[in-house]
């Protein structure tokens, strides 16, 4: 209670008006002026790359989720490569901590099963509201040629 009374009493000390005659004085100071600066001058105004395309289409949405399903599964055991005593430092290592690692891609392993599953039922969805738009549409058309034939 006292906590929130005192970031109470911060927050009223805030002086909005002060702040912003601060920040308007350094710009006078600074020379900028309202045409100086617009958000087309400001750099990051490039389009984010968002893959191939932006329109959806259902083969690429089955084909990253079929790629999910089959890498959703993390192995928590490589070979180790490298010289004898490269290999065996590694696996010497690699048991000493496997308490503490093991958890952690069982864990990750889970999850990814889960978004994977996730995944398939959304494409199961779309799939399934893709049937229904066709079905909708090819009554819609019927609807519409019977309405001109009655006209």
């Amino acid at each position: 209670m006292a906590e929130e009374k005192q970031t109470a009493e911060a927050i009223e000390k805030i002086d909005v008006e002060k702040i912003m005659e601060e920040i308007r004085q350094e710009i006078r100071e600074k020379g900028y002026d309202a045409s100086m600066l617009s958000f087309q001058d400001v750099e990051g105004q490039e389009e984010l790359p968002l893959g191939q395309e932006e329109k959806f289409r259902l083969e690429e949405l089955e084909r990253r989720v079929q790629e999910s399903s089959l890498h959703a599964e993390v192995p928590w055991y490589y070979p180790a490569e490298g010289s004898l005593p490269v290999r065996l430092v590694k696996k010497v290592i690699r048991k000493l901590i496997r308490f503490a690692y093991v958890p952690i891609v069982e864990s990750q392993n889970r999850e990814n099963q889960m978004l994977a599953q996730s995944l398939r039922q959304v494409l199961a969805y779309v799939k399934e509201q893709q049937e229904r738009v066709e079905i909708l549409e090819k009554r819609l058309e019927a609807v519409e040629d019977a309405c001109l034939k009655e006209k």
